[in-house]
């Protein structure tokens, strides 16, 4: 989870929370693409990453093949008990690594009867636009979060129980490219499955989400 978020945070303070997660490199053939400006990889087998009990999984995808590491995704739970009151809590993440960033918007979540910004990707329907004239670019993004923290029901993001697209910048050769994300997340946020990825190779240059 973001270290620094205000999620993470009121979750953590009551809770001791397991090791690291667990990560995979995704290695899938790539697709001929219809424009060949754009490489499309088609995960085969899709995967699936699912969060444990108290604990999460969580992979790491190289978008352009070029050795270095792009994005990772994860699913993570939060099961504890604090003062006679349960929690538990199924999120899950996008965090772009290596000078990537992942496109987002802010969205509050009510806790403890508080307001809390939170940093969520933006769930892309096919032939949205992901480029350089969008500036909600961070390094991090939850996917969803669902449960129960302190008896109030908690449902955030887009990506719940919905099959999306995420927006994404890569770096490569020190330029930035554009590429999207195909993934979806079950309605409990327990788990998240990736089916494929694709990335512009011109720097600098809009890709539509789903284009190949």
């Amino acid at each position: 989870m973001k270290k620094n978020s205000a999620l993470s945070k009121k979750m953590t303070k009551y809770s001791v929370l397991a090791g690291a997660a667990i990560t995979m490199i995704a290695a899938c053939k790539k697709d001929d693409s219809n424009d060949p400006n754009i490489i499309e990889t088609d995960v085969n087998p899709d995967i699936s990453i699912t969060s444990m009990n108290n604990s999460g999984n969580e992979v790491e995808i190289d978008i352009n093949g070029d050795g270095i590491l792009d994005v990772s995704i994860g699913a993570y739970n939060y099961n504890y008990t604090y003062g006679g009151t349960s929690t538990s809590v199924n999120s899950g993440y996008i965090s772009s690594l290596n000078g990537g960033q992942v496109l987002t918007q802010s969205e509050s979540i009510i806790l403890g009867g508080n307001s809390y910004m939170e940093d969520f990707a933006i769930a892309l329907s096919e032939g949205n636009s992901i480029g350089p004239s969008q500036v909600t670019w961070l390094d991090y993004g939850y996917l969803g979060a669902k449960g129960t923290y302190y008896g109030q029901e908690i449902t955030a993001g887009q990506f719940l129980g919905q099959d999306k697209y995420v927006g994404l910048s890569i770096q490569a050769a020190g330029n930035t490219h554009y590429a999207w994300l195909r993934l979806s997340m079950t309605a409990d946020g327990s788990n998240v499955t990736v089916y494929e990825y694709a990335y512009h190779i011109n720097p600098n240059t809009p890709i539509e989400a789903g284009s190949k």
